[in-house]
Parts: C-alpha cells; structure tokens; sequence
C-alpha cells in the first residue's frame, strides 16, 4: 500500500465521519434515515452504512430499528458534558438574555457557530411564555436558517458566507420554507441593516428578530435571537425593541 496515501484516506474517513456526525445532530430529535444522509453528504449509501455501524457500536449513534432512523448517542451526549469551555460561555451570555428577555418581555436565544451550522446554546421565555417559539437548547440548524443562523451568515465575510452556502445547499433543501426564494433578499437585508426580522415560515403568528453579539477578534461566532407575537411586534415596540438590545449587549460586552 502507497504510504503516502494513507493519511490522506484517514482524514478523509474522518471528514466523512464527522460530517455524518453533524447531520444526524441536525435531525434531533426525530432522527435520520440512511436516505436522507446519503443524500445530503452526497457519500454512496454503502459507506455511510458502514460508518455508521461504527458509530453505533461505539455509542456514537444510536439506530432505531423500528424506525429505521439515526440519532445521537449517549457517547455523544457525554462528551458534550466535558464541554465546560462551552457551558462557561454560555453561563457568561446568561445573565445579558436574561435582561433582554425581561426588557422585552420576549423569549430570547443564544446561537453559537459550529461550523457550517449553529447550534442553540440557551434560551429564556419571555413574561407571556415560549409565544410559540420551537427552537430548543441544543437544537442545531445550518447556517442561514432561523434568525440568529441568518445574523450569524450575513456577519461573515461574502465569499465565506458564500461557501457556506454552497456547502449546505443539499441541506436546505429540508428547510425550503427558511431557504427558499426570498433567502437571498434576507441575507442582502441583514448585512444592510446589521440586523434580522422575519416572520417565521414555521409557526404562523410569530415574528422573529436577532443578530450577532461582539467578538474580540471581528469574527461573529455569537448571536442572539428572539420570538414574539407578530401581531404585538409593530412600531413603535419593534424600534424599541431592537434598541433595547443593542444596548443591554454593548453594556454587557463593555464588561466582559
């Protein structure tokens, strides 16, 4: 066997695997059949298979036999809670979504890049409870879909946003009523306004705003995000609204 090969075909399996990793998670909780993850990895439905055999029989992933589908594991879920660089980060934003979410009266998220995605990392109900909101701690959406994923996508450089994009396109397909054909028009909006406001595609009623948190470096990697009554979402409570946030983020990222 050519030496020379076998780190390339070693990183390879490994690109693969996590990448079959970060898809499955995206399906939480219902799970992923071995269809849709050929087809969004774009890998022969033989080799993701035998790769997520693997994965099962570490713990990785767990099958549902019945269902047919993949979901993540309880090795998965251990490791997550060696995670302390993680949760002190999140138990740092805490106290400022906590302040919005009382000012506003809104329930508030805070999203965490992880690569091509984004992943809910907290969340505070508003005074009037969770107004519809579906977005759970730990829930993990590829970049550009949700508001905060959408903040996060129009924060970066254009040609990164733009890989970004590309390389998650067969997943969007999933989320066609996020990424459709106005999906475009929103990204050009968030990088003009620095912001986002949508109507949620998902659950009728309910407006959703957010955008990205300072970073030392100029690289987003933070958002915020928040879910309310569409029809209570009106001026002038939605100007209000959105600078009450950049206040209470610009005074807590002064103190940090």
């Amino acid at each position: 066997m050519d030496q020379l090969a076998m780190p390339t075909q070693g990183t390879q399996m490994i690109d693969r695997t996590v990448s079959l990793i970060r898809l499955v998670a995206t399906y939480c909780p219902k799970g992923a059949r071995l269809t849709d993850l050929a087809q969004e990895s774009g890998l022969p439905a033989p080799t993701v298979r035998r790769i997520l055999k693997r994965l099962v029989d570490h713990g990785m992933i767990e099958q549902d036999h019945c269902l047919h589908r993949y979901s993540l594991g309880r090795l998965a879920v251990e490791l997550g809670l060696c995670a302390h660089h993680v949760t002190s980060q999140t138990a740092r934003y805490r106290p400022m979504i906590e302040e919005i979410s009382e000012v506003t009266g809104d329930t508030i998220f805070l999203l965490m890049r992880s690569g091509l995605d984004c992943v809910c990392a907290d969340r505070v109900d508003g005074a009037e409870g969770d107004k519809g909101a579906t977005l759970r701690i730990g829930d993990r959406l590829p970049l550009g879909v949700g508001v905060g994923g959408m903040a996060l996508l129009a924060a970066l450089p254009v040609e990164e946003a733009e890989r970004i994009v590309e390389a998650n396109r067969p997943i969007y397909r999933r989320f066609a009523r996020t990424t459709g054909s106005s999906f475009d028009d929103h990204l050009q909006s968030a990088r003009a306004d620095g912001h986002v406001i949508r109507r949620s595609p998902v659950t009728p009623g309910v407006v959703g705003f957010g955008m990205t948190l300072p970073s030392p470096d100029g690289s987003p990697t933070m958002a915020i995000s928040g879910a309310t009554e569409a029809a209570k979402f009106t001026e002038p409570r939605r100007t209000q609204t959105l600078k009450s946030m950049r206040e209470i983020v610009e005074r807590h990222s002064a103190g940090c």
